[in-house]
Parts: C-alpha cells; sequence; structure tokens
C-alpha cells in the first residue's frame, strides 16, 4: 500500500516562519567551522604559512557576508580571524627570524677568512 506524499504545511507559499538569510547563515557558519579546522591542522601538518593567511581572510569575507545579511557573525568566525592574525604573525616572525640567522651565518663564514677572491 502506498500513501500520498504530503504537502506543505502551510496551504499558501512558505512557511512565514522560515527565513533564507538563517539557511545562507548556516552555511556559513560551517564553512568557517571547516575553515577553523582547516587552519587547526595546518599548525600540525606544518603548512601554517598558507592557512594562515588564508583562514584570515576567509574570515574577513564570512564576517562581511554576515554584516551584508544584517546579522552578528558566530564565534567560528571570530575564532577563524583570530587564530588566522597569530598564525600570520607567528609565520612572519618565524620567517624574519631565518632571514636574520641566515645573513649573521653569511657574515660570520665571510669575515672568518674563508671569502678571500685572489
Amino acid at each position: 500500500m502506498t500513501y500520498p506524499t504530503p504537502g506543505p504545511n502551510v496551504p499558501y507559499g512558505i512557511n512565514p516562519q522560515y527565513d533564507p538569510r538563517m539557511a545562507r547563515a548556516a552555511q556559513l557558519a560551517e564553512s568557517a567551522r571547516n575553515w577553523l579546522i582547516i587552519c587547526g591542522i595546518g599548525w600540525f601538518v606544518g603548512f601554517m604559512w598558507i592557512t594562515g593567511p588564508l583562514a584570515w581572510y576567509q574570515a574577513n569575507q564570512f564576517a562581511r557576508d554576515f554584516q551584508t545579511m544584517g546579522l552578528a557573525p558566530p564565534s567560528e568566525v571570530t575564532n577563524l580571524r583570530l587564530l588566522g592574525i597569530i598564525t600570520t604573525i607567528v609565520v612572519a616572525v618565524g620567517f624574519l627570524f631565518l632571514m636574520v640567522a641566515l645573513a649573521v651565518m653569511f657574515i660570520g663564514f665571510a669575515s672568518y677568512g674563508g671569502f678571500n677572491p685572489r
């Protein structure tokens, strides 16, 4: 025995309690959560030099999308932006430290006498 598929609960149009912005907000919050996971994995795998700035950029995009819908961004977006900023700063400081260490090593080797062009 088959039963007919039930129709909509509201006889005319969509449910008046349905707000299409909430569906988009849920999608954006899920995307922000996924980016938060990707950035966290980037810390452990060693790809934080790429996931940090991308997370920061994506968090700004998500926040802008929430603001255009007239909604406050959820905590996932705020946490993603914070993690992206911290990761970018750590990578920048590490890169500068590496450049200074290489410069000191090059100057040390050059002044030791091994760099004598005759």
